[in-house]
Parts: C-alpha cells; structure tokens; sequence
C-alpha cells in the first residue's frame, strides 16, 4: 500500500467520524441535548452540597463517642494542648464542608468564548435588568450558544464544588489520624506525667 493510499485512508476515517447532511443532529436535538446537559451537572451540583451536609451531621456526631475515648485514657485531656489543636482541626473541618455549601459567584467569565450571550438564562443581577429590557433581549437570543454558556457555567461552578469538597475529606482524613496520635499521646500521660505532651 503506498503512502498516498495510507494518508487518503486516514483522512477518509478522520471524516467519518463527522456528521454531515441528514446524520448531523437537528437544531430541536441539539437544544434537548443542551437541556439534558445542563439538568445532569444540576444535579451534579445538588448532589454535592447534599453530601456536604451529610457530612456535617456524621462528623459532629462522631466527635461525641471520640471525646469519650479521649477523656477515659486520660481525664485531664481537655487541659492539654494537643486536644485544643486537635479541636481547631475538627472546627476547621466543619467550616470546610460548609464552605461546599457556601454559594459560588462566578464574577466574570471566559467560558463563552467569542460567542455573544446574554445571559438570560440565569441573570446574574437582576437589578440591573428591567421587565423591557429583558423583553427586547429575548426577541435577539440565540438559544443554542446561551444554553451552551450556561451549561459550561455550571460544569465550572460543579468543578469549584468537587474541589472544596476534596479539601474537606483530606481535612476529615487528617482530623481522624490527629485523634489516633492524640490517643496514643494521652495513653503516655496516664502512665507517666514526665511525657512532653503532659506538659502543655
């Protein structure tokens, strides 16, 4: 097979995987396909802030049986200077899962590219919109490129949420082995008062 064989070959395959003419998606099947897009990364997005609270409610109740252990291998552990670190860990946690909560404003946007949206979709402000004001946009909308803006609004908006919600499980990760060492820490103490960590 020659080299000109090869090239038209793999041109021929780079094609294909095109659409054209009748294969290529209609306009009604590409604004559903928006629609769908935009209903899924809600989701996405509600599903976080969901877990994030979950995650609130199990993390404050499991402090209530972990303070029990820490107390009954050693009783003065409230007084020492690891269980107040480890109590700023455990606040810090908390507030890290509800900053998942925590609202996200995206303030100006690249995402859109060249494409001249409106953003009627979802209004930022809408003080700054009147009722005739909205009206005269709405007759010049180009669907198509205000549902693709704001569906690549809300992928980024899921994005900033996934990541704080990471943080928040390193921060729980970190929490629960900080209550191991403590333990093994305070167990020291109860035996013998000349341990370091006694001291403070």
């Amino acid at each position: 097979m020659s080299a000109n064989t090869i090239e038209t070959s793999l041109a021929e395959e780079a094609a294909a995987g095109v659409p054209e003419g009748d294969d290529a998606p209609s306009k009604e099947e590409r604004i559903d396909f928006l629609k769908q897009a935009i209903a899924f990364t809600e989701w996405n997005i509600r599903s976080f802030d969901t877990k994030a609270q979950i995650s609130i409610a199990a993390f404050v109740l499991s402090m209530n049986p972990l303070w029990s252990i820490i107390t009954s291998a050693y009783a003065q552990a409230g007084s020492r200077l690891v269980v107040a670190v480890l109590l700023l860990l455990f606040v810090a946690t908390v507030l890290l899962f509800g900053f998942v909560i925590w609202p996200v404003t995206l303030t100006r946007s690249n995402l859109t590219g060249t494409w001249e949206t409106k953003g009627l979709f979802y209004v930022g402000d809408p003080n700054r919109l009147t009722a005739n004001l909205y009206t005269d946009r709405l007759k010049s909308l180009v669907i198509e490129a205000e549902l693709a803006a704001e569906t690549l609004k809300l992928a980024s908006i899921r994005e900033i949420k996934s990541r704080r919600f990471r943080h928040a499980l390193v921060a729980t990760i970190a929490f629960y082995v900080s209550v191991i060492i403590t333990l093994l820490l305070l167990r020291n103490c109860a035996t013998s008062d000349r341990f370091w960590a006694c001291r403070y």
